[in-house]
């Protein structure tokens, strides 16, 4: 299976990241057996768990929607990664290197699809070095000038990649240097395409460039800020349009500089824009990232949770900050991370704070946090007469609204009993107003809910079904299958019978123990219900030769009906005496082969 990455790797990772684990993260599992968890199912609505993961084998499956494999197929799934993407996730997470590869060995499509992006990486990279040189190159330019005004050095200029760029032509020049089609340029979104013309411009002209790179340190995009102060386009930032490698409410800003520090520390300091996390990691807190200048999203969210359940959210302390902290915390509060606040005296932004206090100073306010209760605490005064009953009852009802985000039992309890002090009311009458809150959550979501899906029905008859678990679960079946079936009974392109050939043939080589491993494989380009399902639910049979013989005897008794009823169907419709003799003949054939009963030999 080439994907650009060595096999070795993938089978260490496998080895080496427990799905448990990795499950547990985002879904919350209770002991079901030895060596089985179940819990409520992560793809759709339910109430009773049906999700079921299985520690021995490293393997998930739902019971309610059919979904199901092993750790990559589950990042896969609930990420929307693909599977390189997910490889290189959990890579950096084991601090497993992967070496770059441009030697792909598998199908076209999968070779064409990561040399696209290696592309586009290409160019993204080699248009941050431009972007630099021009920077370094024209020290009197506007952004130069910019960097200086605000203290940024050079060497953490070339640390981050900022770079500039020109106002007009030079980029232009660099691009028909560069090489690459038109097309990939404007893939890319570093060129734009005249639709009249056809002619190619440049995206980005005359601004101070950031260059944007993704968990693992590749160059996918761009965050240019204008020096006007009014722009031509009335935009002050403008980021790189989506593409293929650039989705930004995927990617946080300085994330491969403090990947390791927030592994570290286990903590996540979320500022509003770049410089303020580039002042952060100068003052050694090497563990801030910002987002690309838009709201704060739940994909972000989880990559940070990935890395830490500690986070520092360090926005303005304005009313727009307050708002961004409370639009944050509605996306961390049901991740169960702990969350402060970095609040700095006079509304300075940590940048500002770093220039004129450097880095004891940052140090201080980290050491200063509030709760984002006392964030939203501050907000109510400005809605609710809290002198009134009415007003503080409408305030107890928007504290609710936040409470009930809340998974942790013990959070709850905390929080509840600081709100309730805020509010001068008592526990018991916020929870009493949570449950409310919580009646009407459910109430709604079960209005806008979509009808649970259930697992996909079985594209295998009963008789099959039966052999493919047996096949899978225990070697000497497997091998008695291998002796009673023909290669052709089993024919067929459907993952199911894939799997159920190479149980049978890990069984007669002796590595029916790698079979799980093998199928967890397979299963990553092609899911099938069947065949997770089997992996997790192990069956128990009191007698699995007799199983085995009673399995086939009825696989072949159902596919001599089908056969039969196809021939009566051709008999049926035959236009001559000459075909209705032919089709008498084989009907006679198909009975005179009719096994004694329980008899699975032909």
């Amino acid at each position: 299976m080439g994907r650009g990455i060595p096999q070795e790797i993938i089978e260490e990772l496998r080895s080496r990241c427990d799905i448990v684990e990795i499950i547990g993260a985002s879904v919350q599992l209770k002991r079901a057996g030895s060596h089985t968890y179940k819990g409520l199912c992560p793809f759709h609505q339910e109430k009773t768990p049906s999700f079921h993961v299985d520690a021995s084998r490293q393997m998930y499956h739902c019971f309610g929607c059919g979904k199901g494999g092993d750790v990559f197929r589950f990042l896969m799934d609930r990420e929307g990664m693909d599977f390189v993407d997910a490889v290189r996730m959990l890579a950096s997470r084991a601090g497993i290197v992967i070496p770059e590869s441009s030697d792909y060995a598998g199908g076209g499509s999968a070779r064409e699809h990561a040399a696209r992006r290696e592309r586009l990486f290409e160019i993204n990279d080699r248009y941050s070095d431009f972007f630099h040189r021009w920077l370094t190159e024209h020290p009197n330019s506007p952004a130069a000038l910019y960097l200086r005004k605000r203290g940024i050095p050079p060497e953490i200029a070339a640390k981050f990649r900022i770079g500039a760029a020109p106002e007009y032509g030079a980029g232009r020049q660099f691009a028909d240097s560069l090489g690459f089609s038109p097309d990939e340029l404007v893939e890319a979104g570093v060129c734009g395409r005249d639709r009249e013309s056809g002619r190619l411009y440049d995206n980005f002209r005359n601004r101070l460039i950031f260059t944007i790179e993704n968990e693992y340190g590749k160059a996918v995009g761009f965050s240019a800020r204008s020096l006007e102060a009014k722009p031509a386009d009335g935009r002050k930032y403008i980021n790189t349009t989506e593409t293929p490698v650039f989705k930004k409410g995927r990617l946080l800003y300085a994330l491969p500089h403090a990947r390791s520090g927030i592994s570290r520390r286990n903590l996540a300091i979320l500022c509003e824009g770049q410089l303020d996390a580039i002042a952060f990691h100068r003052a050694g807190f090497d563990c801030a990232v910002a987002p690309l200048g838009t709201a704060f999203t739940e994909d972000q969210a989880k990559i940070l949770k990935r890395y830490t359940n500690r986070i520092i959210l360090a926005f303005d302390a304005d009313a727009a900050g307050a708002k961004a902290v409370l639009r944050a915390a509605e996306i961390l509060l049901p991740l169960s991370v702990e969350l402060k606040v970095l609040r700095i005296a006079g509304g300075k932004d940590p940048d500002e704070l770093f220039r004129t206090g450097g880095a004891p100073a940052l140090a201080d306010a980290l050491n200063n946090t509030v709760s984002w209760l006392e964030v939203l605490g501050e907000t109510l005064p400005e809605k609710f007469d809290l002198n009134s009953p009415v007003g503080r009852g409408a305030a107890a009802a928007q504290i609710a609204g936040y409470l009930k985000l809340l998974k942790n039992q013990v959070e709850l309890e905390m929080y509840v009993a600081q709100a309730a002090a805020m509010l001068r009311v008592s526990e018991e009458a916020l929870y009493a107003e949570l449950s409310g809150a919580r009646r009407y959550e459910r109430r709604r979501e079960e209005f806008h809910r979509p009808q649970p899906k259930p697992e996909p029905a079985s594209r295998l008859s009963p008789p099959l079904r039966m052999l493919l678990e047996l096949a899978i679960n225990y070697a000497e079946a497997a091998r008695q299958i291998a002796e009673l079936l023909e290669p052709d009974e089993l024919a067929g392109d459907t993952p199911e019978l894939k799997a159920l050939n190479l149980a049978l043939a890990y069984a007669i080589n002796d590595e029916h123990s790698d079979l799980p491993a093998a199928l967890a494989e397979m299963l990553i380009d092609t899911p099938s219900p069947e065949v997770s399902r089997a992996l997790v639910e192990h069956p128990q049979y009191s007698d699995i030769s007799r199983a085995v013989t009673d399995s086939v005897a009825e696989l072949r008794r159902i596919r001599r009906r089908e056969r039969h009823l196809e021939l009566l169907e051709k008999l049926r419709n035959a236009s001559n005496d000459e075909e209705k003799a032919h089709w008498f003949r084989e009907i006679a054939e198909l009975n005179r082969s009719q096994p004694q009963h329980g008899d699975p030999e032909r």
